[in-house]
């Protein structure tokens, strides 16, 4: 019999919009989550080299930004984090160090750690349009669209280089469902950066809610061109596959550790297509696969069974009688 432990990965696109913000917040500046700093709204002044650990400034000493900046270019993220807690112990002043911390706190959806981080710059950093952006992104993270906009478009409009500014602009169109917008952002992201995977793949899921599948699915295809090991463009171009009814192709690839959650996925795309007795499989498929309780997979096989009247079972049974 299987445990009752709830998977904890995405499963579904039920309030898709909503879901997609979170998510999407964290793929801005294609960073991910690192470990917390600690820097809430009342912490303690950083320490003086003085009063720092002997061995910790030793440590401190060899660290450089550009260390920490190289490792954050290639994603490792726990190094980059290491780098810059050690850098800042013997450079509490540094603004470049910081704005650093602050897009590391972005990637992991802590708009209002990067926001207490961006308080600290000097005077003449918080002025610039990069920290601009950062601070709509914060923003954005929270909620606050409207005032996240403010930033980033007075940001875009001091420097057109800055595409997260773009992409930010973008994913708060498509919150509002201001297509047109949305599309104009996003694209306006990618003359500034073509190679960027994580536009490419916000522009194919805003697509995908508008129901352009073909263009979704060629947004996703470019943007996994760009960066193979986008997980979420890949589960997007899942969907879009799903949506043409491609399902072959959707499951293709999938690992052993995600296919419940994959089939999961699909079913509830081909229920959104009404088709019931391919979704029906996908669930049960889903459930079977999974090691676990697969509690969202049930829900949404008691949702295909109340759409259809009766258990998809019954209902081909007599339909093969009659």
């Amino acid at each position: 019999m299987r445990s009752s432990v709830k998977p904890v990965s995405l499963d579904l696109i039920v309030g898709l919009r909503r879901r997609r913000w979170i998510f999407l917040a964290g793929a801005m500046l294609a960073l991910s989550a690192c470990e917390d700093l600690g820097l809430e709204s009342g912490e303690q002044p950083p320490l003086s080299a003085e009063e720092v650990n002997p061995v910790r400034q030793a440590l401190a000493a060899g660290v450089s930004v550009e260390e920490a900046n190289a490792a954050l270019a290639r994603k490792d993220y726990d190094t980059a984090y290491d780098k810059l807690r050690q850098y800042l112990i013997l450079n509490p002043s540094d603004d470049g160090a910081k704005i650093s911390l602050a897009r590391t706190y972005l990637g992991r959806n802590e708009g209002l750690n990067a926001q207490t981080i961006l308080d600290s710059l000097s005077e003449e950093a918080r002025d610039s349009a990069e920290v601009g952006m950062l601070r709509g992104l914060a923003l954005l993270i929270e909620g606050e669209r409207v005032e996240a906009a403010g930033y980033l478009v007075a940001a875009l409009a001091e420097d057109p280089t800055l595409w997260q500014s773009a992409n930010g602009l973008g994913l708060i169109s498509d919150f509002d469902q201001r297509w047109d917008e949305a599309e104009a952002n996003y694209k306006r992201a990618l003359e500034a950066k073509s190679d960027a995977s994580v536009v490419h793949n916000n522009l194919g899921y805003s697509y995908l809610l508008q129901g352009r599948v073909d263009e979704a699915t060629e947004a996703f295809a470019t943007s996994l061109t760009y960066e193979p090991g986008l997980a979420v463009a890949r589960s997007n171009l899942r969907l879009a596959l799903a949506a043409k009814g491609r399902y072959t192709d959707a499951i293709a690839g999938a690992d052993r550790a995600n296919l419940p959650q994959v089939l999961n996925n699909i079913g509830y795309v081909a229920m959104s297509r009404g088709d019931f007795e391919s979704a029906d499989i996908f669930f049960h498929r889903a459930i079977d696969e999974s090691p676990v309780y697969y509690d969202t997979a049930e829900e949404n096989l008691e949702r295909l069974q109340t759409l259809v009247g009766k258990p998809v079972e019954e209902r081909r049974m007599q339909s093969i009688v009659n």
